[in-house]
């Protein structure tokens, strides 16, 4: 048995004649009989009674129409589906980000214009560190991921990065630090104070390109506290507990107890970056298109 048969079926089921079914359906009646006839035979019972001068249901062929009609329905909602997959209408978007993705302004537009566009899509966001992102997407696990990283990172074949947004960096200190506003600020002044940084293994390498910059500014890191939280982080450096260099899209989150300055040195600078893979699940690829368009 064929959905064509289901089709023929509940076509002439409901016309009750076979010469309008057949011409409702584009075909001639002979086989549009034939084709009953072997739906029939297929199920072992009689369908429809036939005179030369009416059709008419049986009991069996009564209670076949309802199933036939939720066959039919469910093969056409399941292409429909199908073909929504396929085109990235339906589906799941699995995106990871760096604590400091939601505040770039590019990412959070692109996942709210993505919900917009496809809200049949299910958006999974995770917070994970940029190395364990690549691992994930490589595997299979995610679709999309953010990270931070001044140079474009290296990753595994099957991979691409694009960089969506370059930033400075800036000093976040309490308003009662003697750097807090300064002009011509440079990291070696920085470096002259006690440093809140990230833990390593959060941050997807920041804290340790910092600590090469501060290093090639001719210092030495001097880490007071070491932090999993963007909240604790900025909580400490309004407490005074030390200071911490951060990207200007986290210069968004402002309180009365910090001042951000921007850091002079030509190379203290940030940028985000988009990975997927190369051959990006079709949600991934709208997801990324919209990025890129933003």
């Amino acid at each position: 048995m064929e959905l064509r048969h289901l089709r023929y079926f509940v076509q002439v089921a409901e016309d009750l004649h076979f010469a309008r079914a057949a011409a409702r359906l584009g075909i001639s009646q002979p086989p549009l009989s034939l084709q009953i006839r072997q739906l029939e035979e297929w199920i072992g019972v009689r369908l429809l009674d036939r005179t030369s001068r009416r059709v008419t249901l049986t009991p069996a062929g009564t209670v076949f129409l309802q199933g036939a009609k939720r066959a039919l329905a469910e093969a056409e909602r399941a292409v429909s589906i199908a073909r929504d997959v396929a085109r990235g209408e339906q589906g799941e978007l699995r995106v990871g980000f760096n604590a400091s993705a939601p505040f770039v302004p590019q990412v959070a537009a692109a996942i709210n214009t993505f919900r917009a566009r496809y809200p049949e899509v299910r958006l999974a966001l995770s917070e994970v560190a940029g190395t364990a992102q690549v691992e994930a997407i490589l595997v299979g696990g995610m679709d999309v991921g953010f990270l931070r990283s001044a140079a474009p990172p290296v990753l595994p074949p099957g991979l691409v990065a694009t960089c969506i947004l370059r930033e400075r960096l800036m000093l976040a200190t309490n308003p009662d630090h003697p750097l807090a506003g300064r002009r011509d600020l440079r990291l070696a002044e920085a470096a002259a104070f006690p440093l809140v940084v990230y833990g390593s293994h959060r941050c997807g390498g920041f804290t340790e390109e910092l600590f090469a910059l501060i290093r090639a500014a001719g210092a030495e890191p001097d880490v007071v506290q070491t932090v999993q939280e963007v909240s604790t982080l900025l909580g400490l450096v309004a407490a005074g507990i030390g200071i911490t260099v951060v990207a200007q899209s986290l210069g968004a989150l402002r309180s009365t107890g910090l001042v951000y300055t921007q850091l002079a040195d030509p190379e203290a600078v940030s940028a985000i970056w988009m990975v997927h893979a190369t051959a990006a699940a079709p949600t991934a690829a709208n997801f990324a298109e919209i990025v890129q368009a933003t």
